[in-house]
């Protein structure tokens, strides 16, 4: 009687390891799995698709914010810091325990890491990084590809006839002034595309691309 009671005892010890075995590797692959969240203002989007505040953010996802005037996006990593976006900023976030990282294509982002935390970004220009020694503030950014410049203007009423005409070409006109202003300080830069369009009443914004 004592030994068929060791024997069933036994094997509910082994399969009760064996089931604790099992499940360990689902659990720390849990564990793991970093989840980012996002606040919003504006249109931004992530992996193509319209996001706002409080969608999750998940390693190599693609955000994107629009080129306006009040657009901006925070991810926030937890523990390992956040990632700032100015309007215009198209980036791939990357991160893992102990790295925050990925490919800044258009804009400006500013990384706050903690203590322990490496940042590594690539860029059109070459590598944005810090050793993550220290608490610190990256701003990583590139002057290649698409240049947001978000501005404020006055819509025209269009009210008269021949002056009101012409001022409904205004913002289009200021845009592209203002980007010939550009090419002509730059001196060899070329702007290659100005746009310009109406957003929430008087602002609106201008992309320009520079080589």
């Amino acid at each position: 009687m004592i030994r068929n009671i060791n024997k069933l005892t036994a094997n509910f010890l082994m399969a009760a390891l064996v089931a604790l075995n099992l499940s360990l590797p689902a659990t720390a692959n849990n564990s793991l799995q970093l989840v980012g969240q996002l606040t919003a203002n504006g249109e931004v989007t992530v992996n193509g698709k319209r996001a706002i505040t409080g969608s999750s953010i998940f390693n190599d996802s693609r955000v994107s914010v629009n080129c306006a005037s009040g657009a901006n996006a925070i991810v926030v990593l937890g523990k390992l810091g956040r990632i700032q976006l100015s309007p215009g900023t198209d980036i791939v976030v990357r991160f893992a325990d102990g790295l925050i990282s990925g490919e800044l294509m258009n804009g400006k982002a500013v990384v706050n890491n903690a203590v322990g935390v490496k940042v590594n970004f690539t860029t059109p220009e070459g590598v944005s990084a810090a050793d993550g020694k220290e608490a610190a503030s990256l701003a990583v950014n590139t002057q290649k590809g698409t240049r947001c410049v978000p501005m404020t203007g006055k819509a025209s009423s269009g009210k008269s006839g021949g002056s009101g005409g012409g001022g409904g070409g205004g913002a289009a006109l200021g845009a592209g002034g203002i980007a010939a202003i550009v090419a002509g300080a730059g001196g060899a830069a070329v702007v290659a595309g100005v746009a310009a369009s109406g957003r929430r009443g008087s602002d609106f914004n201008a992309s320009f691309t520079l080589p």
